[in-house]
């Protein structure tokens, strides 16, 4: 009996063809996930400060760490510190407690957010896998595999899934496990504030309730992994993350402070301009989606939500009196600034700089500048902040007092301290040109891994700042 050649032939055209319809349906039905409505303005707002279960933190000190950009090199310095904040001991209200564990808010930056979204989830987990699971694996060649994977290609063929949307999944399977913000919310950890770019308005992006009421959408239920990667998608080789707008359908009405600001119209006022791009968001028509690329492009450091909130209420005890926090002494803030080096070396050359050095330096000046000019603002704004909450605090013991309660006392007077972990503070200037100048990727060799967090730790117990919240706590 013959065979009959063409019977091969026709089943292998007809399992290529299955194969092709299948990459066909893939591209076209990928999709990154969407973040969902919101039925109700105010659950938005459950995911800020005043929404936390703060039982387990002391009143009397207000705790806010900055994590800025920088890849690995920013995220293994953030670790550091953390590290040594576990291994801090203080005493407060009677009890020792770790300085690590009376931290209210981190405020985060691309490197710096993976960091600051894992602690935020797993707490003291972060020192038993974290170093290994992203510090000492190279992430970069892990998103590259990705990229060149058959697989992916099927993914990467659709207008609706590109390659922060793959980055943001190969971070779940690696570190977040597909956790959301309300995983977040009930881990009972600090408040994480995960910071991007609205590119369409070029201001910052922080994920937390008072940032997606005004856009009607469900934070709770959005995916961590996709925060951090919009925190840290660098324009180029990431695209994008996009937000669904679902303004005008949760009955959310812009706060008292920005609709006075509005209607003032004073624009050398910093509260016109914060009220103008909140109110971006209500024009659902203009702005029907929002895409968000690196928080380093609007804030290297993390630590502008934190001024933004002061200016919008005119005064640090009002933001404080409105999120029940008049208990408040001592605010410390810690920023750690893994700020890569500018590389310079064309300086030694008498031809022009080529196309890609032209970018990277025109891109690094102005963000060098405004982080350094950020500093500026929050150690100036540390003196007012102290004055305003020791007014507040006085004022209210005096208050008391007319009624019948204890007169003010020294007891009443605030204290507001800064700690900076830079690689400028580094005395060795082998070792901190060094630290700069390692790579802003996600892969960095262990030894600088084991330097950053030792530097981590030598250059925070060194500042003046944090010796004296010390010595104040004990």
């Amino acid at each position: 009996m013959t065979s009959d050649p063409t019977s091969g032939r026709s089943s292998r055209q007809r399992a290529t063809l299955a194969a092709m319809l299948v990459l066909v349906l893939g591209a076209c039905t990928a999709h990154y996930p969407v973040n969902a409505p919101l039925d109700a303005a105010a659950k938005a707002e459950d995911y800020t400060l005043a929404g936390l279960e703060t039982a387990r933190r002391s009143d009397d000190l207000l705790l806010i760490v900055a994590f800025s950009g920088g890849g690995t090199r920013a995220a293994a310095l953030a670790y550091g510190v953390l590290e040594t904040l576990a291994d801090t001991t203080v005493r407060i209200d009677g009890r020792e407690r770790r300085l690590l564990d009376e931290v209210d808010i981190i405020s985060s930056v691309s490197g710096g957010s993976f960091t600051a979204a894992y602690f935020g989830l797993y707490g003291d987990r972060i020192f038993q896998d974290y170093e290994t699971k992203f510090l000492t694996r190279s992430v970069q060649s892990g998103l590259e595999s990705r990229l060149f994977s058959p697989v992916e290609w099927v993914k990467l063929g659709s207008s609706h899934y590109d390659r922060s949307d793959m980055a943001a999944d190969y971070y779940d399977e690696l570190l977040f496990e597909g956790k959301t913000f309300r995983d977040l919310y009930d881990s009972g950890g600090p408040l994480v504030a995960i910071n991007a770019t609205d590119i369409g308005i070029g201001d910052q992006f922080t994920f937390i309730g008072t940032q997606f009421a005004p856009i009607c959408s469900d934070l709770m239920s959005y995916r961590v992994s996709r925060a951090v990667t919009a925190s840290s998608a660098v324009p180029g080789p990431f695209t994008s993350i996009v937000m669904k707008n679902y303004a005008g359908s949760c009955g959310y009405k812009l706060p008292a402070w920005a609709t006075a600001a509005l209607r003032e119209r004073d624009i050398t006022n910093r509260s016109y301009h914060q009220a103008r791009r909140l109110s971006s968001y209500l024009d659902v028509e203009t702005r029907p989606y929002i895409h968000l690329f690196d928080g380093g492009i609007s804030d290297n450091l993390g630590v502008r939500p934190l001024l933004d909130i002061a200016f919008a209420e005119g005064d640090i005890w009002h933001k404080l009196k409105a999120i029940d926090l008049t208990s408040t002494s001592k605010l410390a803030v810690i920023v750690v600034d893994a700020q890569h080096a500018i590389d310079n070396s064309f300086d030694q050359r008498d031809v022009a700089l080529s196309l890609v050095e032209s970018v990277e330096t025109s891109s690094g000046v102005p963000l060098s500048r405004y982080s350094f000019e950020t500093l500026e603002l929050l150690r100036g704004n540390l003196g007012r902040w102290q004055k305003s909450i020791t007014a507040g605090r006085c004022g209210e013991k005096r208050g008391s007092a007319s009624t019948g309660g204890s007169a003010p006392g020294d007891d009443c007077a605030a204290r507001t301290y800064l700690a900076e972990v830079s690689f400028e503070a580094v005395p060795e200037k082998a070792t901190r040109e060094h630290l700069r100048a390692l790579p802003t990727s996600l892969d960095l060799k262990r030894e600088d891994v084991m330097l950053l967090r030792k530097t981590a730790r030598t250059v925070l117990e060194k500042s003046r700042g944090f010796q004296e919240l010390v010595q104040d706590l004990r």
